[in-house]
């Protein structure tokens, strides 16, 4: 083509987009609907919505929510403002707060001109009404939601990158089906949302690796930043994953060494930068002595009072044998066999692709390091903590399917889609088990009990967190029991916060007591397990409890009968699918006891004996 020949339909057609911007959005959008449901990733995508949407409403409309350890609705708004308040912290990083708090500023100001006024007691007593808390809870789990879709499409361009097309749609599937990322991808849990930007981080990363462009870099640095910014153990996803990833790539890749001495500075000035706006995010420079607190007690009682494994070898290699057990939480069982013929195959298909052979062992290295930096230190092994290997092997495990799919054999071909077709199956059963238990939650049936008994007035004693209780009935009288200072407590509006001594029940008389069963077992008695103990320990939040003679004195002698109370409703979960392991909040049950009428009760009392 003459270089110099005039080009004027595309000034034409600029001008005609501008003059007419809503039928060309119009069109676009149409296009849109009419040629995504040809692409098999636009069904990935709405089975990945489809399973994360019953969380949405699960437990509410509330004044708190369900999911335990979430952010919302109650703790994004302190924790914001905690990392900033001079010598304060707050337990987890402030990036995913300062988005939730935007997000919400409409609710906030609403709440704000309908308090009475602006003390930290009234802002707080309307801010916890059901309205206001509903709307937090909804907008936070809409947010994860749309995170951990976002994390599919991530898996899906991320192993498209080092193994094609068709192995990015099974990896994105298997994101889809991965059990923990169901879960967290609709609950207020930061797990879900710092994946997401790892994931982005690892992208970039391997894009960086294989053509040494500045753009990739640059987001390399900014979402590994924005990872950590949002939970602080996303640190130890790149601790071994990029040193050893970009030596790796020096040591193979003749191309790497080439361009080397022209990436040197930028790569230390996106490292610094990235370096200072976490900081600067976090609160270190401006609230460097709150910061130190933090990290204190991260390093100390945040860690060190849960750790469920012996800190010596025998420990660590029981935490490892564990992870294995753990696997089908995530995935079908068979489904490590096709992970690892996928890293096989990645790694055959590579020879003469130096830097793609090392962009592909970038997952494999960012599982290892969260193992090794993570797992290994913080001798923890719930479901939340296995969720990062869980997503850096679904590549490895689309290129396995892939494989299968494009076995030559028609025979052997048609073998393996009925397999993989069978696996998808089992493990969309089992993430249909996990949405099941949060539609058919035991507190809805405790709920419903209360609504049917609980008349106006009563008295309603109830024990442990909000995490695991039903939402009460508002025309009781309600009274929360507890040994936890008040201070450190969520309220519940219409919930009267007190410490009292359990045993003093007999003054106080309530007609119903709520006990969650996740309060009560860690102070009640267990039977000695019979499974293998080697390797393990009892974490020292759980031997506080057990030592706790107060509360298990107490519930000793209200299970034992021997307080005039019977045990009227038992909501226990029920599963007609496979039930979820590992999700505290899930599947719970919840006992609720009567208190037995004067006369009735009179006449349980054995007979005095005759002198």
């Amino acid at each position: 083509m003459n270089k110099t020949q005039p080009t004027a339909a595309p000034t034409d057609t600029a001008t005609t987009d501008h003059a007419t911007p809503p039928a060309h959005g119009n069109r676009r959008l149409a296009q849109w609907f009419v040629t995504a449901p040809r692409k098999p990733l636009f069904w990935i995508v709405v089975l990945a919505i489809v399973l994360r949407l019953p969380g949405l409403g699960w437990g509410l409309p509330a004044s708190d929510g369900w999911d335990d350890d979430g952010v919302a609705p109650r703790n994004f708004l302190v924790g914001l403002a905690l990392t900033y308040v001079p010598g304060s912290f707050f337990t987890y990083p402030p990036l995913h707060m300062l988005w939730l708090t935007l997000l919400n500023l409409p609710v906030v100001g609403i709440a704000l001109a309908h308090a009475p006024a602006y003390s930290q007691q009234a802002v707080i007593g309307t801010f916890i009404h059901v309205p206001y808390m509903t709307s937090f809870a909804f907008t936070a789990r809409a947010l994860s939601l749309l995170m951990s879709v976002g994390t599919v499409l991530l898996v899906n361009r991320l192993t498209s990158l080092i193994a094609g097309p068709l192995a990015g749609l099974l990896a994105a599937a298997a994101c889809a089906l991965d059990g923990g990322l169901v879960y967290y991808g609709q609950v207020t849990n930061l797990d879900g949302p710092y994946l997401f930007w790892a994931v982005l981080s690892l992208w970039a990363w391997m894009r960086f690796l294989i053509a040494g462009d500045i753009r990739s870099l640059r987001w390399a640095a900014l979402s590994a930043a924005a990872a950590i910014a949002t939970k602080d153990q996303a640190y130890a996803v790149f601790l071994l994953t990029l040193p050893a990833s970009f030596l790796l790539s020096l040591a193979l890749d003749p191309a790497a060494r080439l361009r080397f001495p022209a990436l040197v500075l930028p790569m230390l000035r996106w490292a610094a930068i990235s370096l200072g706006l976490l900081l600067l995010v976090d609160g270190a420079i401006t609230n460097p002595s709150g910061f130190a607190r933090r990290m204190a007690f991260l390093r100390g009682p945040a860690s060190q009072d849960y750790m469920a494994y012996a800190a010596d070898i025998a420990g660590r290699v029981r935490l490892v044998a564990d992870m294995i057990a753990h696997f089908p939480r995530f995935y079908p069982a068979v489904t490590a066999l096709l992970a690892v013929a996928g890293l096989v195959l990645m790694w055959r298909s590579t020879r003469a692709q130096p830097a793609l052979r090392v962009a592909g062992l970038v997952p494999l290295l960012a599982a290892l390091s969260f193992t090794l930096f993570f797992n290994m230190l913080a001798l923890r092994t719930d479901n939340r903590f296995l969720l990062p290997q869980s997503l850096f092997i679904a590549p490895y495990i689309g290129l396995g399917c892939a494989w299968l799919l494009g076995l030559r054999r028609p025979a052997l071909r048609l073998a393996a889609q009925a397999g993989l077709a069978g696996l998808a199956a089992t493990a969309l059963w089992r993430c249909a088990g996990l949405d099941a238990a949060m539609l058919n939650d035991p507190r809805y049936d405790a709920e419903r009990w209360m609504a049917a008994h609980v008349q106006p007035g009563d008295a309603v004693e109830a024990y442990g967190r909000n995490a695991f209780l039903p939402r009460l009935p508002q025309n009781a009288h309600l009274t929360r029991l507890d040994t936890i200072a008040l201070k450190r407590r969520n309220p519940l509006p219409g919930v009267t916060e007190s410490i009292a001594p359990f045993a003093q029940i007999e003054e106080r008389k309530p007609r119903f007591l709520i006990v969650p069963d996740f309060w009560a077992r860690d102070y009640l008695p267990h039977s000695a397990d019979t499974g293998s103990q080697w390797g393990l320990k009892t974490p020292r939040v759980l031997q506080d409890s057990q030592n706790s003679t107060q509360e298990g004195s107490f519930l000793g002698e209200l299970f034992g009968n021997k307080l005039p109370y019977r045990l009227a409703q038992e909501a226990r979960y029920a599963p007609f699918l496979p039930a979820p392991q590992g999700y505290e909040s899930l599947g719970q049950t919840i006992f609720i006891f009567e208190r037995i009428p004067e006369p009735a009760a009179q006449a349980q009392q054995p007979a005095p004996q005759a002198d």
